[in-house]
């Protein structure tokens, strides 16, 4: 390995033992000038492989190389420029939060040290790195994790920079990393207040980490894909079988539709918001825009962050708000080819008010049938419930704001069990079997291709169709058509891998936390199907209990779809044979 390599590792090592053990100003001038060496070797192999692709004619492998190394540059020289600044605070102190500038001086230092590690490491063998690049972005399960993790990884480096906090105790890593995971992966769980905690900037890394992580990375990916000519043919197929796309042309139409389709009724929630917030005493001196903006981003990706003291407590008698805030979550929730198909059909049915002669539009496909009663049906149930077990506990504040009041909350209270995080009423007031019922309903969560979590209305309905059709000795059916073996594979597959992590995280939470077990259950689930509400568990989170929710975020974003399309992939080859059958007994 060059001198330059040992040179990163090394030098970054000598950084964090010196300032971790000791921190104080006079280590702080040493530490920055060995973390701007550390730069420049990393510069300087970047242009050797620069220079190297120039020289070979190397393929795409190398291209990635170059994108990733350079990235992790930008990342080094923004934590070179916050650690300088963390020492000229510490040169010219203020008085305030000298404890807040010594571990964020600690958290750089780890910070910067683990990224010149992976830089010193990448370079290392170049080629191997490459070819791990071309082959996860050849296939759409890979890459769906895998880009998850990197806007994960990415957005924990932002929010980290003093750029992002309100001030330097603000400044942790763990806080940083369970943040941006909630954000990506839409589920809303903070373990500090948005609002008092992040700046402008540090709000807008979190806005930028829903939007994509609601849209969806895949989306994103395959519309790249669709309009790139060095891509090849193999892949493109692969993408737009996931996105259910007949041709590529198809594929091209779905993702354009579904990003222009996403950005119109975010902009059309962001404009009814506006005019319902601008003038209100409850924003304080936050702009009416940024704060519409940003709760309908929040609300139609499923995602549930709120930049209110107390989430939504403060509008629980405000009709408008909750209306616009709840209409966004069950749009976003219905899935893109739903509610593509239910413009299709509308538009079909105005034509054919207007002109007789025109063509009658064909019936709802059973996916948009399913999803629809199913969905209707969950939010009823909830709001019934709700409204029964609470009437005389967490709802009761909800009777002071007027006729209603409590039927509204249990509404909005069972609207984001779809999976959004927001809340008006304390849901740490609530009845233990208030809160296993709102486990159950998140653990269903929202529909497919949505930017919901959970195991599906579809897959929930898959099951139900499966259980009647057992108990009534007959084919399991859904609208009229028998239900396909691989949906009820996929479904299987799908709920018991999911009880599975939810049942394991439990296990993990009882044993890090010191708190009551339904509310440890609730966080699990909340975790796991990406909705985001807590009875107050997530701010006492243990580090050890952060990381394991921040994996569960994660594996309930990822996991679920992963799953769907592994078991799809398996079902490609034809079995050459059949093995003998043979009862077994069950129950």
């Amino acid at each position: 390995m060059p001198v330059g390599n040992w040179l990163v590792l090394l030098v970054a090592l000598a950084v964090v033992g010196l300032d971790v053990s000791m921190t104080a100003p006079w280590t702080g001038l040493p530490v920055f000038l060995g973390m701007l060496l550390v730069v420049l070797a990393v510069a300087e192999r970047m242009r050797q492989l620069v220079a190297e692709r120039r020289a070979s004619a190397a393929g795409g492998w190398l291209g990635g190389v170059l994108w990733f190394e350079g990235g992790l540059l930008v990342a080094l020289v923004g934590f070179v420029i916050a650690r300088g600044l963390v020492v000229w605070h510490m040169f010219n102190p203020d008085g305030v939060d000298p404890a807040g500038r010594v571990a964020a001086a600690q958290t750089y230092d780890m910070v910067f040290t683990a990224l010149a590690g992976l830089a010193g490491g990448l370079v290392i063998a170049p080629e191997r790195t490459g070819r791990a690049l071309l082959h996860m972005a050849q296939r759409p399960a890979l890459l769906l994790a895998g880009s998850f993790a990197a806007m994960i990884f990415v957005g924990s480096l932002l929010l980290t920079l003093p750029l992002s906090v309100t001030r330097f105790g603000h400044v942790s890593y763990v806080d940083s990393l369970f943040t941006m995971a909630s954000a990506v992966c839409v589920t809303g769980l903070t373990v500090n207040d948005v609002p008092t905690t992040y700046t402008l900037f540090g709000q807008a890394v979190i806005l930028a980490g829903i939007q994509l992580g609601g849209i969806g990375i895949m989306t994103i990916a395959a519309l790249a894909l669709t309009f790139s000519r060095n891509t090849s043919l193999q892949s493109q197929l692969r993408y737009a079988a996931m996105l259910d796309a007949r041709t590529l042309t198809d594929l091209r139409q779905i993702v354009v539709g579904i990003i222009a389709g996403t950005f119109l009724i975010e902009a059309v929630g962001a404009a009814a918001l506006y005019f319902l917030l601008v003038g209100d005493p409850r924003l304080g001196e936050s702009s009416a825009l940024w704060m519409a903006v940003f709760h309908a981003v929040s609300a139609f990706c499923n995602a549930g962050f709120a930049l209110f003291p107390g989430n939504l407590s403060g509008f629980v008698g405000d009709l408008g708000v909750q209306t616009v805030i709840m209409g966004l979550i069950v749009l976003g929730g219905l899935g893109f080819p739903v509610l593509m198909e239910l413009v299709r059909t509308g538009w079909r049915r105005l034509v054919r008010v207007v002109r007789k002669q025109a063509p009658m539009p064909p019936r709802l496909s059973l996916t948009a049938r399913v999803v629809l009663s199913t969905t209707l049906i969950l939010i009823a149930f909830g709001t019934a419930a709700i409204l029964l077990l609470e009437v005389g506990g967490a709802l009761a504040p909800a009777a002071e704001v007027g006729p209603g009041g409590r039927a509204l909350a249990a509404l909005f209270a069972s609207v984001n069990t779809r999976t959004s995080g927001f809340n008006t009423v304390d849901l740490a007031a609530m009845k233990d079997a208030t809160l296993l019922l709102m486990c159950a309903l998140m653990f269903i969560g929202g529909s497919p291709a949505s930017t919901a979590g959970g195991i599906k209305t579809t897959t929930a309905a898959v099951v139900f169709a499966t259980l009647r059709g057992e108990l009534r000795g007959r084919e399991p059916e859904l609208g009229g058509r028998a239900i396909a073996p691989e949906a009820l594979r996929k479904a299987i597959a799908v709920t018991a891998m999911s009880l599975g992590i939810v049942m394991t995280v439990i296990l993990l939470l009882t044993l890090t936390e010191d708190q009551p077990f339904i509310r440890l259950t609730l966080e699990a689930v909340s975790a796991f199907a990406t909705v985001g509400l807590s009875a107050g568990v997530t701010g006492s989170l243990t580090v050890a209990g952060k990381l394991i929710i921040t994996a569960t975020m994660f594996l309930g974003r990822v996991g679920p779809f992963t799953i769907a399309l592994a078991v799809a992939a398996g079902g490609g080859g034809a079995q050459r044979y059949r093995l003998a059958r043979e009862d077994l007994p069950v129950g």
